[in-house]
């Protein structure tokens, strides 16, 4: 069976980190992101990522960590992908002194994905890596390494439904 996703910025989230997801692949297909430096000044079409108003910092304790500020607006583009399949998030870029743990979240938006507020969502962890002792690097400088990229896979077992 198929899920049908909407992905956001922070499905990867690094607490008080920079940057956006400027492309995301499934299954071979790229989904271009929403990037808050041109988009907002052009006609662009809905992007499976949400609206972001700039790259900037989010502290903990605010409440639009989840999606960025202005992200917690859902979006129309669907991307649909199989469970069990792999998710490549291509990021604009990774301040290299950013360094630190990466972690993949998603949360069902119970229904329709373009108006779920995800502020509020109950969010699930897909997978997450930190320091690793032997090769003395952070997850973050894996992903860097990677082309700013980081992939994930969708759980087999996961309901059919849309996601954020």
């Amino acid at each position: 069976f198929l899920l049908r996703l909407s992905f956001l910025l922070s499905v990867l989230r690094l607490a008080a980190g920079h940057g956006f997801v400027h492309n995301v692949v499934i299954g071979g297909l790229s989904y271009p992101g929403w990037n808050p430096f041109v988009d907002p000044y052009t006609d662009t079409p809905p992007r499976v990522v949400r609206k972001v108003l700039n790259d900037g910092y989010i502290s903990i304790p605010d409440p639009d960590i989840a999606c960025h500020h202005g992200g917690n607006n859902g979006t129309t583009a669907i991307a649909s992908a199989p469970s069990g399949s792999q998710v490549i998030f291509q990021w604009a870029y990774w301040p290299g002194d950013h360094q630190g743990p990466v972690s993949t979240y998603m949360t069902s938006c119970n229904g329709d994905c373009s108006s779920f507020a995800s502020n509020d969502a109950q969010w699930f962890k897909l997978d997450a890596d930190g320091y690793d002792t032997n090769s003395r690097q952070w997850a973050a400088a894996k992903l860097i390494a990677n082309n700013n990229s980081w992939s994930s896979t969708i759980p087999a077992d996961l309901a059919p439904g849309q996601y954020v």
